[in-house]
Parts: C-alpha cells; sequence; structure tokens
C-alpha cells in the first residue's frame, strides 16, 4: 500500500454518523421542501377528512320522487336557472359524483357531475363536518340539498350548514 495515508476515525465520529443514519431511517417521508431557518423538511399532518369526524348520530333524510320537495327541484346540471335563484331559498337534485376535499380540509364539496363545472355543488365549511354523517355514505346516491343559493365566482351553489338540508330520494 504505496502512498496509502492511515485513515483515523475517533469513534465520536462513528456515533454520530450513525446518528444520522438512524434519524434518516426513522424521520417521518415528506416531499415538503426544507425549512429556511432549520434546514429539515417540514412534515405536515394530514388534515383530517370530513368522514373521520362525522356524527355517528346524524343521519340524512328521506324524501320521495312524489313528494313536492322534490318534483319542484332544480336539476343539479340547470346552471343558468340555479343562478337566478342567487340569495333565495331553494333546492337542488341529482345524483352525487364525488365528495372533493382539497388540500388543507377546510371544506368538503359535493360534486354532482364527474367534472363539477357541469353541475351545482353543495359546500360543508370543516367547522360543520361533525354535525352530518359521513358524505361519502352519499357517493352515486340521489339526493335533493336545500338551503339558500349562494354566487360563488360566477356559480351558484348551496352551503351546508344543518344535516336536514340533505335528503336522500327513495
Amino acid at each position: 500500500m504505496k502512498n496509502s495515508k492511515p485513515i483515523l476515525i475517533t469513534l465520536a465520529a462513528l456515533a454520530t454518523a450513525a446518528t444520522l443514519a438512524l434519524a434518516q431511517e426513522t424521520a417521518p417521508k415528506t416531499n415538503s421542501p426544507p425549512d429556511a431557518k432549520t434546514g429539515t423538511n417540514v412534515v405536515r399532518k394530514a388534515a383530517a377528512k370530513q368522514a373521520d369526524v362525522a356524527s355517528k348520530t346524524a343521519t340524512f333524510g328521506k324524501v320521495s320522487k312524489t313528494d313536492d320537495a322534490y318534483k319542484t327541484a332544480l336539476d343539479a346540471h340547470a346552471l343558468a336557472d340555479a343562478l337566478k335563484q342567487v340569495d333565495k331559498d331553494g333546492a337542488f337534485k341529482g345524483t352525487v359524483a364525488k365528495v372533493f376535499e382539497p388540500r388543507g380540509g377546510a371544506m368538503a364539496i359535493l360534486n354532482f357531475d364527474d367534472n363539477y363545472r357541469n353541475a351545482l355543488t353543495a359546500l360543508l365549511k370543516k367547522d360543520e363536518f361533525d354535525k352530518f354523517p359521513a358524505l361519502t355514505n352519499l357517493l352515486a346516491k340521489e339526493v335533493v340539498v336545500t338551503g339558500k343559493f349562494v354566487d360563488y365566482q360566477g356559480r351558484a351553489e348551496i352551503v351546508l350548514t344543518n344535516a336536514a338540508q340533505v335528503k336522500l330520494v327513495e
């Protein structure tokens, strides 16, 4: 071994390397960028889904197709008619295509078409999550949604505050 230099490794250096390796193995995985102050990746706790905090006792009511509430409700795809109802109480009916919960968990949105732009939506804010049964139970079911139509960026929607606003169609 000509020209080789001895490598001195202290026990302290070995211990430091082992500690760093163990910390990397056991640290939660994240795709987030490093924190500017500490240089470490920030692990954000996932927001609670509505179904995780949903009421175990609340229920959705039921409505018959022969009921006036069903007959007079707008179709969920009648966007122009719904815009005329902004700031008025009303109702719309449709089949729930998706429950969308944006990152951050501030709301849950009932979509009545695979493309949310093609139909009305019903919005549930995080503060009300625990007043409702799991919205995921409504997937592929026909419902009638009642309440005040509001304008959100030029589109009508109903904000949910009470489970009685959503009725399953029998």
